[in-house]
């Protein structure tokens, strides 16, 4: 296996950054047309193994780090350290929607935020890089402890480090402190309200590669390991889920209510990921079959309109020097075709028609109402606030009199093309919900 991923990254090494994100590319591609030949045949050895849940993610991970491939290029000196970092990151993505020993999907889960770190602490943009680095690192490092001696205890007490024959056994009982500390290693990744504080600051300061993994990929490893081990805790959940529903949704309208007056567009983007992901959450504890499928769509629809949004972000950032909607007034002036796509992102951030997102969401908000209808009142002010937030960030920054000191800079067909493939399987998955 060493020898293996030798291998794959002298590979790596010798093609230059296109060739990588047409190979990637390709190879989601391959992945999502092969997807129903898979369903039928999922594949499962004594060390790897491929469900419902991982094999979109893992293409999502692969068509995320070909865009990134496609246009983020660094100065010679620094190639073969953001190479290397590149690789690791795929490396660990890939390996943690496929591993089943629990050590090694610890390992991996990690060295992805690790991986992070270093490229927030590498080009991140800002002075306060350093900070927001080891809030990331602490934060995630400090709540995952818990899981790895969960993971020594269950290995030396039952000799068992499969993920997949603790799902059969299903017999694990934690005791109050214990299951919640090992929840938060999962809580603290989706975020979940009141763990999010580490990834206001991580995006901030993060280039817009790292905002977009971020955000298209990496907090969807807390979703996809908390519906992994939810079967082994399913006794745990049914005693404290009502606590964790409604800290998520309540945090979910608290986070909404703060979009509304935000001025910086790249904060209000990543609060809105805390917003998707507290409903999500909150979905997730009524523990019903249509709450899992519901996730399952949020994270894919997500992972493709928070990446795009950021990308968008980042183009604004490099005419304006500014991440402000004051300072980004009038785009529509300038550039009407990225105002239309301005457009298409933002409503589809709000679960606007034809998106995955609206799909979602009307799954999501069934499982919340099915499990108690009084709350509707919650969930209404949670979507006008989630329209609002949205439509006041396309409004605000395409309308009104445009900045006259700013530097004009032409688009490229790259940077649409890139906004293109965020968009348009964000709308085509609609037409195959059975892939869900």
């Amino acid at each position: 296996m060493v020898v293996s991923f030798f291998i794959m990254f002298l590979i790596m090494l010798l093609m230059n950054n296109f060739q990588l994100s047409i190979i990637l590319l390709l190879s989601c591609s391959f992945q999502v047309l092969g997807f129903n030949m898979f369903v039928n045949n999922n594949f499962v050895n004594d060390s790897v193994s491929m469900n419902l849940y991982s094999y979109l993610l893992l293409s999502l991970s692969l068509l995320i780090m070909g865009l990134i491939f496609m246009f983020f290029n660094v100065p010679k000196k620094e190639y073969l350290y953001y190479k290397f970092l590149m690789f690791l990151m795929l490396l660990s993505l890939s390996m943690v929607f496929i591993v089943t020993n629990l050590m090694m999907f610890y390992f991996m889960f990690e060295m992805s935020l690790l991986t992070m770190f270093l490229i927030i602490l590498k080009w991140g943009l800002g002075e306060m890089r350093k900070l927001a680095s080891f809030y990331l690192l602490y934060y995630t490092m400090f709540f995952s402890l818990p899981f790895m001696i969960f993971i020594i205890d269950l290995n030396k007490n039952y000799f068992v480090s499969e993920m997949y024959i603790i799902e059969l056994l299903m017999m694990i009982y934690l005791d109050t402190y214990m299951f919640v500390f090992f929840m938060m290693t999962f809580f603290v990744k989706i975020p979940m309200y009141m763990l999010h504080f580490w990834l206001l600051k991580a995006h901030v300061e993060a280039p817009v590669i790292g905002s977009m993994i971020l955000a298209g990929i990496l907090l969807k490893l807390g979703v996809y390991g908390l519906v992994r081990f939810m079967n082994m805790f399913i006794k745990n959940f049914i005693k404290f889920n009502f606590v964790f529903l409604y800290l998520s949704i309540f945090g979910s309208l608290l986070i909404s209510i703060l979009c509304i007056r935000q001025v910086d567009m790249k904060i209000l983007v990543a609060y809105s990921s805390v917003v998707h992901m507290g409903l999500m959450l909150s979905s997730m504890m009524t523990l019903t079959n249509i709450s899992i499928s519901g996730s399952y769509m949020m994270m894919i629809a997500h992972g493709l309109c928070s990446s795009g949004l950021f990308f968008l972000v980042n183009l604004c950032y490099l005419m304006s020097n500014s991440r402000l909607m004051i300072m980004n007034k009038g785009l529509m002036n300038i550039y009407p075709s990225m105002s239309l796509l301005w457009f298409l992102l933002c409503s589809s951030n709000f679960s606007a028609p034809m998106s995955l997102n609206l799909v979602s969401e009307i799954m999501l908000i069934t499982s919340l109402l099915n499990w108690n209808f009084m709350n509707l009142f919650i969930l209404m002010f949670l979507m006008f606030f989630s329209f609002l937030y949205s439509l006041n960030l396309f409004s605000y920054t395409q309308h009104g009199e445009f900045n006259i000191f700013q530097n004009l800079k032409n688009f490229n067909f790259l940077d649409y093309l890139i906004l293109l493939v965020h968009w348009i399987p964000l709308n085509l998955f609609i037409l195959n919900l059975s892939m869900f």
